[in-house]
């Protein structure tokens, strides 16, 4: 009896030791939780600042202040004796991954969908250099996507820095036009030359990339409008008295062209225009417009499939 008594007076006190450690376990449990959530962030935000708009921040729920709220938390939890977070578990499984694709590819270096992941994975991480040797390896094998240029397109224009990065920029895009018939890719092209237009043959340098934009693909039904639209703001924002016949000039091309929202083009025209649209270019609208809704079906047909 004295026996039970004293094992039943215990037991009380067991559980209240073994509570508090359990609460002691369970908030240090969380706290790892926490930190790891808050490095993997941290290590998102850098890689966004590092990569510019090129990497959607909002998309993986990345915040500028999570680098800040990283270093709090690691100044306040961090003590001697306490586990340091070399690694962040994702960042680990995505080093030993890109190993991984890189071991694949010494063995195969035809092997299509490794090369797309490895430049996932590094452009992740952060790894500049490798995502762009990566990148190159892959485009002297392959045609890239429009998918895949435009984003290292973007990358390299967000750190290009001076006129030399320029000149490397417009090699890239060089490269990317020969690869595919790409409206996306050739108005990019045309936007970024924009850009340097104060530097020496800058002004040539953007009609150059227009014209032959125009040449390639301004005849695309769905997608050309938008080559012709940017052209013809270009030359607007630049306008003299000597370039209001550029400008005429481009409208008067573009309406000879079946593409869609002609319609719309066509009152932009005659809004702006401070003389009477000549009879021969409504002549040239009119057959146009007879032409697109020829191949409207054919259009809505392979948009369908």
């Amino acid at each position: 009896m004295a026996t039970a008594a004293a094992t039943s007076a215990s037991e009380p006190e067991a559980e209240s030791k073994a509570g508090p450690k359990a609460d002691g376990e369970e908030d240090e449990v969380k706290a790892a939780r926490t930190r790891r959530k808050v490095l993997s962030r941290a290590v998102a935000a850098a890689t966004y600042k590092t990569m510019g708009p090129g990497w959607d921040q909002q998309e993986e729920g990345v915040s500028e202040s999570d680098g800040d709220e990283y270093a709090m938390a690691s100044s306040a939890e961090s003590s001697p004796g306490e586990y340091e977070w070399e690694y962040d578990e994702e960042e680990e499984k995505n080093q030993l991954e890109i190993e991984r694709l890189e071991e694949q590819l010494s063995i195969n270096v035809y092997d299509y969908n490794c090369h797309v992941d490895l430049i996932r994975l590094l452009r992740l991480e952060g790894e500049l250099t490798k995502v762009r040797m990566a990148r190159q390896k892959m485009s002297e094998i392959f045609p890239l996507t429009e998918e895949l240029w435009l984003e290292w397109l973007h990358d390299e224009i967000s750190m290009a820095q001076d006129g030399l990065d320029r000149e490397h920029v417009y090699d890239l895009f060089e490269k990317a036009v020969k690869d595919y018939i790409c409206p996306n890719i050739w108005l990019e092209y045309g936007q970024y030359s924009v850009g340097g237009i104060g530097q020496k043959g800058g002004l040539e340098k953007v009609r150059s990339v227009f014209e032959r934009a125009l040449s390639s693909v301004g005849l695309h039904m769905s997608k050309g409008l938008a080559l012709w639209e940017a052209y013809r703001e270009f030359e607007s924002a630049i306008v003299e008295a000597a370039r209001l016949e550029k400008v005429h000039s481009l409208f008067r091309r573009q309406l000879a062209i079946p593409l869609y929202d002609m319609e719309a083009t066509f009152a932009e025209y005659e809004e702006w225009s401070e003389d009477p649209i000549p009879e021969s270019v409504i002549q040239n609208y009119n057959k146009a417009l007879q032409q697109l809704e020829k191949y409207k079906p054919y259009e809505e047909a392979l948009v369908k499939k």
